[in-house]
Order: C-alpha cells, then structure tokens, then sequence
C-alpha cells in the first residue's frame, strides 16, 4: 500500500496544480507562531514543539478519517497527506518556468526560484535542483515509508519552521539540528544513488575528497551539491544546468521507487 500512495501521490502533485494552492502550513504551524511572540527559554522547546505537532496532528487526523470512511480512511488520509507535505511548490512547474523564459533568467533568479542560495553557474543550477528536489521530494518519501504521516509532517513543519526564520537564533539553531538529523539518511542515499545512475567513480572522488576535511560519518547538503555539480560538469548554459539536473533527479527517483517495489515484493514495507 504504501509504494502505491508515493506513486499515485506523485502522480497528482505533477498533474494537478490546484494541490500547490492549499498546501499553506500557516495555520499549521500556530504553535511556532507562539513560540515567535513569546521569546524564552529553553531553545530547544522549538524542537519540542515541532515533534509534538506532528504527532498530535497525525493522531487526530488518523482517528478522525477511521471515524468517518472506516477501512478506507487511513489509506485516503495517508495519501493526502503524503500529497499535502510534497513541496510546498511543485519542483517540474518550478523548473519548467526556469526553462520556458531561460532568456530573462540568470543564476540568481533561477536560485530565487527554486529556493537555493547559489546557482550562478550550470553546474551549480544543476546542483540547486537536485538540493530542492531533496527538500521537496526525496526527504517526504524516506520519512514517510519509514513512520507514516507522522514522519512526513515532521519534516515538512521542521523545514517550514525555519523557512519562517523567525523564532531566535538559539531555536532556530534548535531546528536545524533536527532538520540535519532527518536530512542525513536522506543525502546518504542520494549519493548512493547519484553514483548509481551517474559516474560511480566521479562521486566516489568527491565523497573522499570531501572527507578529507571532515569526519567520515559528515554528510550535509553541501557534499550533494558538490557532486551533483561534479556529474553536471559539462553543461554549458544556467537552462542546461537546470534541466540536466532536473532529469537526473527523476533518474534517481525512479530508482528509489524500483527499489521500494522490490522491498514490497520481499514484504520489508507495507
């Protein structure tokens, strides 16, 4: 059940744009909002806050649609909410306004678009859509095959929270320890997989070469970055670097996906 509620999520994030139009976590997040006009101590009951929103809200929204549908409700709440933390904008409709007006954009504009801080080269725009489909994508799909709603609404309010930026700078820093904590699986099986469906050898390169100065179980963003730029090298235009890294992020997905159809057919997930 659960490899067919990404896929037919993934599906109807692509298809239907009206899904970007209610994906607003303002009133979501109410109790971040309290947290902002009620500064104090400790810095970490930002965390705190966040683990328990998401479990409350998993809670009341479980028992809420098995009240109402019965047997269907969990597997219908599963999917909008799977749906509902995807984004919160659509990454092909951003990348496709990237390409469509590629003459009025440069890197800045492109790195604006897709919520990176650089992308003023090919190979970094490339780089930038595969951070953002991490963000968007990559990390909704590991946490919730791993705990259900309750890990993809995690995620989605820890990334949200710190998009609002502001809460104080101890919370925030609070919040991207967590966010750091939920990323680093994620980015470990990314490379794994930009290896796999690019030149091995070529990340492998930079995987060392980037351990060289950090400790080996370091693993952030930036090391992503790195080596999607090294496997994008050789694009020669921002709309180059853009679509390139577009595709290759699909590539990678469609193998995160082959590989959870196999772990279904072994019954390792539901």
């Amino acid at each position: 059940m659960t490899i067919l509620i990404v896929l037919l999520g993934l599906m109807l994030s692509h298809y239907l744009a009206l899904f970007g139009r209610w994906r607003s976590f303002e009133w979501l997040l109410w109790p971040v909002r309290q947290l902002e006009n009620h500064p104090g101590r400790p810095a970490v009951r930002a965390v705190l806050v966040i683990v328990l929103l998401a479990l409350v809200c998993a809670w009341l929204l479980t028992a809420l649609f098995y009240w109402l549908p019965g047997g269907l409700g969990r597997p219908l709440l599963a999917l909008l909410v799977f749906v509902y933390t995807l984004g919160p904008r659509d990454l092909d409709r951003d990348v496709k306004r990237v390409l469509d007006e590629a003459e009025d954009f440069d890197g800045q504009a492109a790195a604006r678009l897709l919520g990176v801080a650089n992308a003023d080269s090919p190979a970094a725009a490339g780089a930038a859509v595969m951070r953002t489909a991490c963000t968007r994508w990559f990390a909704v799909v590991f946490w919730f095959v791993l705990l259900g709603i309750v890990g993809a609404l995690l995620y989605r309010f820890c990334q949200q929270a710190i998009l609002r930026n502001r809460l104080s700078a101890a919370e925030l820093d609070w919040l991207r320890r967590l966010r750091r904590v939920l990323e680093w699986p994620v980015l470990l099986l990314m490379m794994l997989t930009l290896g796999l469906v690019t030149d091995l050898d070529r990340i492998a390169a930079v995987w060392k070469n980037y351990h060289r100065k950090y400790a080996w179980w370091a693993i952030s963003p930036r090391l992503l970055e790195y080596a999607a730029a090294a496997a994008l090298a050789d694009a020669d235009s921002i709309a180059d670097g853009v679509r390139r890294g577009h595709q290759l992020a699909w590539r990678m997905l469609v193998l995160w996906l082959a590989v959870m159809s196999l772990m279904l057919i072994a019954g390792w997930i539901n």
